[in-house]
């Protein structure tokens, strides 16, 4: 663990991947991670969107392996850790093993906070390997209860000999309280280093974040310019700016930054897909209303388009179905059934 009070995981190069179809190239990989490092963060996270070995027709095709984007970062990094999120059932053992191979330093391991027991294995392997590894628990607001069930899923990665743990807002549902809640009743069970990653669906990521580092989150996971699936993550230039009005330390060089978050969407002029500003719509606000997935934007975007259906009666669908993250190939299920009712009723 990085000994520092306050750190900043920059996900631009995973999480941010949804923006674009996981069409991050090495030569973006390359640069950026350059320029990251000359602000001085930490940690840089790489791969697709859902993570290690999730690339396939049905999620998601990668432009790259992950083999490649992640030996592209571990050689451009001098300084900073080189960080993966793995999903049991998207990633294997053998993924594991192939990032460990690359130069992980850091391995988060996470799934919907509701079958975080999934996690065993891949955790088991990581303390054997002795690689430093993390437990995320995604979708967190599912076990967002009077009962607090989250704190039995914390206790559940505490006793695996997981001594980090992110608390993953992946919906963008969570509001400032929710936080100063969830943290302090954390902390005031567990001695374990806690995280919070936001998405900005209610336009809260940043405030949601500097709670989470008040209450006792040491490590805060964020994006340039908030790149990121719909409404996008919590803005890394914003935050780090806050933070240093608030006097939190993220030792961060704010002008090398503003650099980076100037520059970074010319990275994608020659690629393919383009780079897109990420703001909330009334689609992503629903889509937190709903407690959706923020990675499934761009294929209720996809799939309404080629069903000509309305984003928010689509988003209103996949809603009614409480669809998680990994159910992606479900999503043209429920559009499909919607547009047949329509059909049928206009019959």
């Amino acid at each position: 663990m990085i000994k520092n009070k306050l750190i900043i995981s920059d996900v631009t190069l995973r999480d941010g991947n949804h923006a674009v179809n996981h069409s991050i190239s090495r030569e973006i990989i390359k640069k950026y991670c350059k320029e990251a490092e000359k602000a001085n963060i930490k940690i840089i996270e790489v791969g697709h969107g859902n993570g290690l070995g999730a690339s396939s027709l049905s999620i998601g095709k990668s432009l790259i392996t992950d083999e490649v984007a992640l030996t592209t970062a571990r050689k451009a990094l001098k300084k900073a850790k080189l960080s993966i999120h793995s999903i049991p059932g998207f990633s294997r053992i053998t993924d594991l093993q192939k990032a460990i191979d690359c130069g992980v330093d850091i391995f988060r391991i996470g799934t919907n906070s509701s079958e975080i027991d999934t996690v065993y294995s891949q955790v088991k392997f990581c303390n054997k390997k002795k690689v430093e590894v993390w437990g995320v628990l995604m979708m967190a607001h599912l076990v967002y209860n009077k009962k607090k069930d989250y704190l039995k899923k914390i206790k559940y990665l505490v006793d695996l000999g997981v001594k980090t743990i992110i608390i993953m807002d992946s919906a963008g549902i969570f509001l400032p309280g929710d936080i100063k809640e969830i943290f302090t009743n954390i902390k005031k069970k567990f001695k374990v280093n806690l995280g919070f990653h936001g998405h900005n669906n209610f336009g809260t990521a940043v405030w949601n974040s500097v709670i989470a580092h008040k209450y006792g989150a040491k490590i805060i996971d964020a994006s340039i310019k908030g790149f990121g699936a719909g409404a996008g993550n919590t803005q890394l230039d914003i935050l780090a700016t806050v933070m240093a009005r608030f006097n939190m330390k993220t030792n961060i060089n704010l002008n090398k930054l503003y650099s980076l978050a100037k520059v970074f969407p010319t990275y994608f002029k020659k690629n393919v897909i383009k780079y897109k500003n990420p703001y909330s719509e009334p689609k992503n606000i629903m889509s937190a209303n709903y407690g959706l997935f923020s990675g499934f934007a761009s294929k209720v975007d996809y799939y309404s388009n080629k069903l000509n259906l309305d984003d928010i009666e689509a988003f209103k669908a996949i809603g009614k179905k409480k669809l998680v993250a990994g159910q992606e190939d479900l999503i043209i299920n429920a559009l499909y059934n919607l547009k047949k009712k329509k059909i049928n009723f206009t019959k």
